[in-house]
């Protein structure tokens, strides 16, 4: 399972489209406090997770599982160009940051790449 957690409901129905297509579950979780909830399902295979949204953000929410040693794949989607990857480095389970607006089909590979797909 993918857990898409954004609270733009229109990207996220876009990203679950995108992803169930491509062969995944999906899961959304449109705030942190959502996503919290489902991080620690062991079905969970990766999370593509904003970082700006009201309530527990995306930093909060990858401190909060660093803090829990929750271990699952994270690839960070940004809105705002103010993130570098060199600002989530500290955190060891992001494995890429794309930018909105990004391309599907590198995203795709990407979330391909994390669950230890072949590409």
């Amino acid at each position: 399972m993918i857990l898409v957690v954004d609270d733009d409901k229109v990207l996220t129905k876009l990203l679950r489209r995108l992803l169930e297509e491509a062969g995944y579950t999906v899961s959304v979780a449109n705030n942190g406090e959502e996503a919290y909830l489902q991080i620690k399902d062991p079905q969970c295979e990766g999370i593509l997770l904003d970082m700006r949204m009201p309530g527990i953000n995306g930093a909060e929410l990858l401190m909060l599982m660093t803090a829990e040693n929750i271990d699952v794949p994270v690839i960070v989607i940004a809105g705002f160009p103010d993130f570098e990857e060199d600002e989530l480095k500290q955190f060891s389970n992001v494995k890429r940051l794309f930018h909105k607006p990004f391309i599907p089909e590198e995203l795709l590979a990407a979330v391909r790449e994390v669950t230890g797909e072949k590409v």
